[in-house]
C-alpha cells in the first residue's frame, strides 16, 4: 500500500501504476485538482459594506479630505466640487470631465483608488464614499457609471470648502 501524504487519507481502493518520471509533477497536479474539486467550497466570507446612503461626512472629515494633497485626493476634490455644484444630478466621468477640466484618465484613476486613501485615512467602514455610485444603462443596452451627491451632502461640502 502507497505511503499517505498531505491530507488525501488512505481508504477505498488503489492501484499501482507505473508513470513515467517526467509526467509525475503532472499527474500529482492532476490528483490534487481532483481531490479539491471533491473538498465542500468554503463558505463565503462577506465584507461589512458601508451604508453610502445615510447622512453625509462629518465637516471635519470632509476638511481633511479637502485637504489632502495626492493626486487622488486633489482630483475627487474637484469631483465632489463638480457634483456638489449640480446636486442630485447624476454625472458620468466625460461629463465630470468637461466640468472640472481633469483628464478622464485621470478621473478613473482617482476613483480606483479612493477606497484605498479612505481607508488609509479615513474611518471607511462607518463614513463609506463621499458620493453615490450608481449603475444605469445608457441606451438601452450599456452599462456606465454616475456619481450623484444627494442635496443635504451638497450642502456639507460646500459649508466644508467655506474658509
Amino acid at each position: 500500500m502507497p505511503e499517505q501524504s498531505g491530507d488525501a487519507p488512505l481508504t477505498g481502493d488503489y492501484e499501482l501504476v507505473a508513470i513515467p518520471v517526467r509526467y509525475l509533477p503532472h499527474v500529482a497536479q492532476l490528483l490534487a485538482d481532483l481531490q479539491a474539486s471533491e473538498r465542500p467550497a468554503p463558505a463565503l466570507r462577506t465584507r461589512p459594506t458601508p451604508d453610502t446612503t445615510t447622512a453625509p461626512w462629518p465637516l471635519d472629515d470632509l476638511r481633511q479630505l479637502i485637504g489632502e494633497r495626492s493626486d487622488t485626493g486633489r482630483t475627487v476634490v474637484a469631483v465632489m466640487d463638480a457634483l456638489a455644484a449640480r446636486p442630485r444630478t447624476p454625472m458620468t466621468v466625460p461629463e465630470l470631465a468637461a466640468v472640472t477640466g481633469i483628464p478622464r484618465e485621470r478621473i478613473v484613476g482617482a476613483l480606483a483608488g479612493l477606497t484605498r486613501l479612505l481607508k488609509a485615512h479615513f474611518d471607511f467602514p462607518r463614513l463609506g464614499l463621499p458620493f453615490h455610485k450608481v449603475i444605469r444603462l445608457a441606451d438601452g443596452r450599456r452599462k456606465e457609471a454616475c456619481y450623484i451627491l444627494p442635496e443635504e451632502h451638497a450642502v456639507r461640502w460646500r459649508q466644508a470648502r467655506r474658509p
